[in-house]
């Protein structure tokens, strides 16, 4: 391993029951109800590519930029006024991570966020000088399972993808590292609806049983 590439919402933040809440709202001002199950298979895509699905589905008036344009606006209100609550046992993974850049390991975020709310949260937590690399959804031109995030993420760190380790708590940023030809960890997130994780190198429900020495 020469690259370990950290997804952020539900991995490193604990922020998607904020997306969840988010979201239901801005819906509902639009007269639409759904569940947090039928949100669930929207986490790890821009909110650009939620909204254009959803609006083929109920075709609401607005375009789906400005009802992502909202909904961003709102979750990211909602996070500054609680503040990032970190996933237990992040904070400590990204130190091990952090200490093995001395023998060269290079480490990244690659997120389908927008750039702001990545340096929000890196900043929030204090973490920001851990990585090498911050890459957002918006540098990119089509959203996770597409693997362009994670192929250019990459090349900013000089490191091939086969090189690369990634930890992903979501169906469709797997399929992203994967379709990269990159290595995948698993986390089966508790806010997560059993995504299907079954393309991934390894599993786990705690982040304190990812060693990084073992990859």
């Amino acid at each position: 391993m020469k690259a370990f590439i950290y997804d952020m919402d539900g991995v490193i933040a604990d922020t998607e029951p904020v997306h969840t809440k988010a979201e239901r709202i801005v819906l509902q001002d639009m007269g639409i109800e759904v569940t947090d199950e039928f949100l669930a298979q929207y986490q790890g895509v821009t909110d650009l590519m939620m909204y254009e699905d959803l609006k083929e589905k109920f075709h609401f008036a607005p375009s789906a930029a400005e009802v992502a344009k909202k909904k961003a606006a709102l979750f990211q209100k909602i996070m500054r006024e609680e503040h990032v609550t970190p996933i237990e046992g992040i904070l400590a993974l990204i130190e091990k991570t952090h200490e093995r850049r001395k023998t060269g390991l290079k480490t990244a975020i690659a997120s389908s966020s927008s750039r702001a709310f990545i340096s929000f949260v890196v900043d929030d937590l204090g973490i920001r000088d851990k990585f090498d690399f911050l890459m957002s959804g918006e540098s990119v031109p089509r959203s996770k399972p597409d693997p362009v995030v994670y192929l250019q993420t990459a090349e900013h760190l000089g490191v091939a993808p086969a090189d690369c380790v990634v930890i992903e708590d979501t169906k469709s940023g797997a399929l992203a590292a994967k379709a990269a030809g990159m290595r995948c960890i698993g986390f089966k997130s508790p806010h997560s609806f059993h995504p299907d994780l079954s393309m991934c190198d390894a599993v786990v429900t705690r982040i304190a049983d990812v060693d990084p020495s073992e990859w």
